[in-house]
């Protein structure tokens, strides 16, 4: 609530919280009649503890927010209230309530189905926000889907460096190797892929009007997860923005994606998921 509340506060815009309470059915199992005031009860703690919380949030920030509580499986409510108040982003912890509060390499169930399948980003929170976002590492792949990226990099950061990270590969480079191909020819290759990539991160940066001065572009032959995480430490990164893949993943991942996957998990900082198709923020 506080990273939300922080950026409301620095863009502006209206901050809607939500608290989704367990399915009403799930209330009859459990507590005994009458159902009505059992839920009225639990309805009233919850209410009571989200007031507390809008009162430490308006107090600290220049916003004031609203709240509402539904009822059922969270990330199904948190998805249909993200289209009710017609949200532009889901702001939400990384970990699970079954989480320890101090584990950095996990990802709860709730917050997994967001970055899945929502349509507006969704930004997992690891870090106790202390001040805005200064140093961001936003992931390039090399396609239409590099403008949302590095938009909302720059949106959410909007005063500081932004770290461009993309990684290339040689497709089948070990099979190549063992039918015979050169190490030569695949450099030549490998060469040719990398500034392609370079050319189309800078031209995507000049089309957005964004100044060279504000990205400083890592550009490598890599493995995407590696090279991520590797300069999110060695920039002392507190954001991480990175793309959900645009198809299915027939393997399992759905529409996710194995690197956003594997940051969403792996990153002990914050990871912003930017859907496909998502417009360039403002």
């Amino acid at each position: 609530m506080r990273r939300a509340a922080a950026i409301v506060s620095s863009l502006g815009g209206v901050l809607q919280v939500v608290h989704i309470l367990p399915p009403r059915a799930l209330f009859g199992q459990i507590f005994p009649a009458p159902l009505d005031e059992a839920i009225a009860a639990v309805r009233k703690r919850a209410e009571d503890a989200l007031q507390r919380r809008m009162h430490l949030i308006t107090s600290a920030f220049a916003v004031a927010p609203s709240w509402a509580l539904f009822h059922g499986q969270a990330h199904r409510e948190i998805l249909d209230a993200v289209a009710k108040f017609s949200a532009d982003i889901v702001v939400v912890g990384a970990g699970g309530e079954h989480s320890r509060p101090t584990s950095s390499e996990t990802i709860g169930e709730t917050t997994l189905k967001l970055a899945q399948r929502s349509q507006v980003p969704v930004l997992a929170i690891r870090r106790e926000p202390a001040e805005p976002y200064r140093a961001i590492v936003a992931c390039a792949k090399g396609d239409r889907r590099d403008r949302a990226v590095i938009g909302w990099a720059d949106v959410l950061s909007p005063n500081h460096l932004l770290h461009i990270v993309s990684a290339y590969t040689v497709p089948y480079e070990e099979r190549l190797i063992e039918w015979g191909a050169s190490k030569s020819t695949i450099d030549v290759y490998a060469a040719r892929e990398g500034d392609g990539r370079m050319r189309h991160v800078s031209n995507t940066l000049t089309e957005m009007h964004i100044p060279a001065a504000r990205a400083q572009l890592h550009v490598e032959r890599a493995a995407p997860l590696q090279l991520i995480l590797r300069n999110a430490a060695k920039f002392s990164a507190d954001l991480i923005v990175v793309g959900r893949r645009a198809q299915p993943d027939p393997l399992g991942g759905g529409e996710f994606g194995s690197v956003a996957r594997h940051v969403a998990f792996l990153a002990p900082m914050d990871v912003l998921i930017v859907p496909p198709e998502i417009p360039i923020p403002r």
